[in-house]
């Protein structure tokens, strides 16, 4: 494209010619401050656009410019009869003094891609032929383009925002015919294919307009076919796009080279990550737990795994603060309140960057209330069965260390235990950790001598010989 600048002050003049030469790379531009003295031969068709300084020509010339010239009018005096002379004039706008850059460029980018539609386009029964197509080719029928394609999958952060994205895209001058089709979650466009470039470009282009305008996030996945696919297919592949949301977040214009397949992923925490957690949590250590999620989570490869499996592992992660919650007696409205939004978060969110974001705050604010441990309406055998059930990992832990945290000497503590349940405190102790090796050996290829650690005994021929007087079998035959 082709530009020719007219003003009367040089230094604006210099720039305009800057502001379009740093966003546009495909556009020359010629200045001049006056006519008297001009050396640019307007009327040879080499100008594709003007913009001139309606203060040096306040009434246009019918031979200024050639005819069918495309133009834009500056000015300084903010009047009717000026903006009605340009019109007359055909302009294609009048922008008054002082404009902001960004509406100048706006106005270069349509002139530009209205002069490549021109350039590129088809005859009218081609056209149709090849760029027709209705909800029905892409949801029911085997329908296939008849040349090369490219198809667009455009993620909006605010889904109230749709209509005005379908209006939005509807009024652009891509350098291409298309058609606009809106789903629910995401709206589609297919584009006849010229140059991938132009499109990629023009994508560009229209986000920086659309960020002029709303607070909204896109992100936009763009997709060539040049032969094959129905567009039915084609449509299925750009949903499948459209879920990467939830690992690229929005703000992006990404070109799709190849098919996206998700990789396999067990989402249920093993055995072993279950205790890995509980250990954390009991032991509050919230730069851990952070660790483990952005290791196990945020620095995934691609192919990644399907969206809906990190969701349940996620949701297994959650069932592990509900243990420690219920353990500790954290049931506050407050915090069953932001315990079930977090559920509805891993559900329902978009971007897995967010929610876990929303899940690390939620477990700082768990660790910053020790005062709930003991507290509520739990009856005493209630509270040292929860100290149990929290601290069986730790082979450390014990009738002392339980007593020191109740404040209660531990005699006391051993006799009213007895007495509530029946059950000595060292027994139910032993209860709890016999049963998690029980689930260990049948649930994981955990070693022996891991079973016996992360069950809470100091030896493994302590846990053997224990084991066997509890059920009768050494644990390599209970596995078996």
């Amino acid at each position: 494209m082709h530009v020719y600048v007219l003003t009367k002050d040089p230094l604006e003049a210099q720039g305009i010619k800057w502001m379009i030469s740093s966003q546009l790379r495909d556009v020359s531009i010629e200045i001049e401050d006056s006519i008297e003295g001009s050396t640019v031969d307007r009327q040879s068709g080499k100008y594709n656009f003007f913009i001139i300084d309606l203060d040096i020509l306040p009434v246009m010339e019918e031979s200024f410019l050639p005819a069918g010239s495309r133009w834009l009018g500056l000015s300084s005096n903010r009047t009717f009869q000026t903006a009605y002379g340009a019109l007359k004039h055909k302009a294609e706008d009048v922008l008054f003094r002082p404009f902001q850059p960004e509406q100048l460029i706006k106005i270069i980018h349509q002139a530009r891609f209205r002069l490549r539609n021109e350039q590129n386009r088809l005859p009218q029964d081609q056209t149709v032929q090849n760029t027709m197509f209705t909800y029905q080719d892409l949801l029911l029928t085997e329908t296939f383009p008849n040349s090369p394609v490219l198809v667009s999958a455009i993620v909006s952060s605010n889904k109230e925002q749709s209509s005005e994205l379908v209006r939005t895209l509807e009024g652009f001058s891509f350098p291409t015919q298309f058609q606009v089709f809106p789903f629910s979650d995401f709206t589609l466009v297919v584009h006849r294919l010229n140059e991938q470039s132009q499109l990629t470009e023009a994508y560009s282009s229209f986000y920086a307009l659309w960020k002029q305008k709303s607070d909204t996030l896109l992100s936009f996945y763009l997709y060539e076919s040049e032969k094959g696919p129905s567009m039915r297919s084609l449509y299925q592949k750009m949903r499948r796009y459209q879920e990467r949301i939830f690992y690229d977040g929005y703000d992006i214009v990404s070109v799709e080279m190849q098919d996206l397949m998700w990789r396999e992923l067990d989402p249920f925490l093993s055995p072993i990550e279950q205790r890995i957690w509980i250990e954390m949590l009991e032991k509050q250590e919230v730069k851990a737990i952070r660790d483990w999620l952005e290791q196990d989570l945020l620095v995934l490869d691609a192919p990644f795994p399907d969206p809906e499996m990190v969701r349940i592992r996620l949701t297994s992660v959650l069932a592990q603060i509900r243990r420690y919650m219920t353990a500790k007696s954290m049931r506050s409205g407050m915090l069953e309140k932001q315990y079930h939004q977090i559920f509805q978060d891993i559900i329902r969110e978009p971007v897995m960057y967010i929610i876990i974001q929303k899940l690390n705050d939620f477990i700082g604010l768990l660790m910053k209330e020790p005062a709930l441990a003991t507290s509520g309406q739990s009856s005493f055998p209630e509270k040292v069965r929860s100290m149990m059930e929290s601290n069986y990992w730790n082979p450390a832990w014990n009738l002392a260390a339980c007593a020191d945290a109740l404040h209660i000497n531990k005699s006391t503590l051993s006799r009213k235990y007895h007495q509530s349940t029946g059950v000595k405190f060292r027994d139910a102790l032993q209860e709890i950790r016999i049963r998690e090796a029980k689930r260990l050996l049948k649930e994981s290829n955990a070693s022996l001598e891991e079973v016996s650690r992360l069950s809470g005994f100091t030896h493994q021929s302590y846990f053997n010989a224990k084991f066997k007087k509890a059920t009768g079998q050494t644990p390599s035959s209970y596995r078996f």
